[in-house]
Formats: structure tokens, C-alpha cells, sequence
């Protein structure tokens, strides 16, 4: 089994709430702001504060960590940085980003993840219907070079590709195209570079 990896390093959550209710920001057409830009004004409001050098430096060390639904902006900085976020919040000193106001901040503890081990196969199949249903969605013609060509770039680490495909096919002469690697005969008209999959 792979090894646990960290997501995210202790961070602090600041969970804000609009100054004005989203209906009225809504009907005076204001749009909502995504979370790197309610990121860029918190941090943007605390290091303007040059009365408190240390809240200063620590809102520019800050980093974005995410945004969560509901208002809740995930930020990340060196512990020290972290630890001038705090007290500024409880001396209530931390200012919000314009437009919000801070309902509550605290510490996230590292998220985990336990990654899930994929195996060796690869469902000829799926991949092949997949790489010439993605060929024809960006208009271009199917022939065994441009499939080849995108087994590899999408399907990197299979070194033997090109034996699969030549394997998988072609006889130009009854205009079809045969995969016996499918169980079923797939059949495919074309003018011989093939345009379509069916």
C-alpha cells in the first residue's frame, strides 16, 4: 500500500462572511469574488498595516491554501507567521478582506491523503474508444500515426503501443477497421484515414 501524503500543511481557517446579503450584491450585479481574490484582500489589508511591522510581514509570508464554500479562506505560512495570525486575532487586531467581515479563524491540522493504487492493466477497450472519441472531438483524422501518436502522450509508461495497434488492425480493401482485441468485430466506414468510430 502508498504512503500517506500530506495535502496540506497546518494552515489557518478564517470562515468570513459577506458585509451584504448575496441577493443584494447579486441584484446590484456585483460578482462573486473567487477565493485567490478574497485571498489577495486579506492579505493585501493586513500588510498594509506599517503601524504593526510583525502583522505586516506575516500577511506578505502568507500563501493560498484553498477556499471552501461558505466563506472559509484556508491560508498557510511559515509557523512563526501562523503565530502572528493568531494573536492578532485575539487582540482583534486582524483585519478582513474589504467587503467581509471574520466570523471565526483556527487551525487545520494537516489533511491526509492515502493515495489509491492503480494496477498494471489497461482496458485496451475503453482506451481505444476513449483516444478516438477525443481525436474526433478536436477534428482530426483518426489514422494509426495520430492514434499512436495520442496513446503516448495520454497513456505514457505503455512502451508498446505501436505493437498493439498494428496488431489491432486495418484492411484497407473491405473499408473496414477490425479489433480483435474487442471480442466483437468493431467496424468503422472511412475514406481510408478514418474520420468517424461508430
Amino acid at each position: 500500500m502508498a504512503r500517506p501524503v500530506q495535502l496540506a500543511p497546518g494552515s489557518l481557517a478564517l470562515v468570513l462572511c459577506r458585509l451584504e446579503a448575496p441577493e443584494t450584491a447579486a441584484a446590484a450585479g456585483a460578482e462573486e469574488p473567487g477565493g485567490r481574490a478574497v485571498f489577495r484582500a486579506f492579505r493585501r489589508a493586513n500588510a498594509r498595516c506599517f503601524w504593526n511591522s510583525r502583522l505586516a510581514r506575516a500577511a506578505s509570508r502568507l500563501t493560498f491554501q484553498g477556499w471552501l464554500r461558505r466563506g472559509v479562506l484556508l491560508v498557510h505560512a511559515p509557523p512563526a507567521s501562523l503565530q502572528v495570525l493568531r494573536d492578532a486575532w485575539c487582540r482583534r487586531a486582524l483585519r478582513p478582506p474589504r467587503g467581509f467581515r471574520i466570523r471565526a479563524v483556527g487551525d487545520v491540522f494537516p489533511v491526509q491523503m492515502n493515495p489509491i493504487a492503480q494496477s498494471q492493466f489497461v482496458p485496451l477497450a475503453e482506451v481505444l474508444c476513449c483516444a478516438v472519441s477525443d481525436l474526433n472531438a478536436a477534428q482530426t483524422v483518426v489514422t494509426q500515426e495520430s492514434l499512436l501518436e495520442h496513446l503516448k502522450q495520454h497513456y505514457p509508461g505503455h512502451r508498446v503501443w505501436h505493437l498493439i495497434i498494428q496488431s489491432f488492425w486495418m484492411n484497407s480493401k473491405e473499408d473496414r477497421i477490425f479489433c480483435r482485441t474487442l471480442k466483437a468485430q468493431r467496424t468503422v466506414k472511412h475514406a481510408h484515414p478514418i474520420p468517424y468510430y461508430n
